[in-house]
């Protein structure tokens, strides 16, 4: 379960990346309205970027300014949101497992910013700390507008999850995480390229044999990711390169998957940095191509 819990988070953050004092409390409403065009500005500059060096020193930056918006506008959801993406993203992408407690807190802190946007909801409110069946009761009556908050705080929780060493108190809440991630598949599915789509992939590629792994809903939740992704967005080639077709033991598949992603010329503005990530990570698989098959 843990290692399922920790590919789910590399990949969720992926998506993520591409999301993602003083004076009277007017003033702060004020500078919070006024705030939030800016941080979306940053969030896309981050996406056009090509340079991973660059992204990693310079986010810290970036999640300090939306942790300050959000102190300063605790309720405005598109800063929590942001800040929860922001927060979830850095920690999957740039903290290791020597760092699984600061990781811990920063996912920690992104699933309550994202729950706090959730719980808007009154009929949410009311059960999100309940049992998973009365938590499910109220998941209809979330909408496509949710899709949002619902995706950042599946994500975040599934972080908070892996970074928990093992805790099976943690462990016993990703099916609460799983379920929200199963309202953006219902509402939206074609929200950030298809990424709920590539969540269920992954997970039915994964489970065990004879305990859940089914290969071919896996590759219709894949086929349907790549649809929606298009020839611009390389990410989730890679993705069912890597799961199903290794999970299928096709290697033909794997290898011509993966060298179509490198023959790829696109350059999309909004998704150089992760279509650079997906390039690496094709030509990494390519290179060990006979140690997993």
């Amino acid at each position: 379960m843990r290692r399922l819990l920790n590919i789910f988070l590399r990949v969720g953050a992926a998506f993520l990346l591409l999301g993602s004092g003083s004076g009277c409390s007017l003033l702060r409403k004020g500078v919070g309205s006024m705030m939030t065009p800016m941080a979306g500005n940053l969030a896309k500059s981050l996406q056009r970027q090509e340079d991973f060096a660059l992204v990693e020193e310079g986010a810290p930056a970036y999640l300090l300014l939306l942790d300050g918006l959000v102190e300063s506008s605790p309720q405005n959801p598109d800063l929590l949101l942001a800040a929860a993406s922001a927060q979830t993203a850095y920690a999957a992408a740039f903290l290791d497992k020597s760092q699984a407690g600061r990781a811990r807190l920063m996912y920690a802190k992104a699933r309550d910013y994202g729950l706090r946007v959730l719980c808007r909801n009154r009929r949410f409110q009311k059960v999100a700390d309940r049992p998973l069946d009365e938590f499910k009761t109220a998941l209809p009556s979330f909408k496509k507008r949710d899709v949002p908050a619902l995706y950042a705080t599946a994500t975040a929780w599934t972080g908070w999850i892996v970074s928990s060493s093992g805790s099976i108190d943690a462990i016993a809440q990703f099916p609460k995480a799983m379920s929200l991630m199963q309202r953006v598949l219902e509402l939206d599915p074609t929200w950030q390229k298809g990424g709920a789509d590539m969540y269920f992939g992954i997970y039915y590629a994964v489970q065990p044999l004879g305990a859940g792994r089914n290969l071919e809903k896996s590759k219709a939740h894949f086929e349907k990711a790549m649809e929606y992704a298009g020839a611009e967005y390389l990410l989730p080639h890679v993705v069912f390169a890597e799961y199903y077709a290794r999970y299928a033991f096709d290697q033909e598949l794997f290898e011509k998957t993966l060298r179509g992603v490198l023959e790829q010329k696109t350059d999309a503005p909004d998704f150089r940095l992760m279509n650079e990530a997906a390039r690496r990570r094709a030509q990494a698989l390519l290179d060990r191509m006979d140690e997993l098959f």
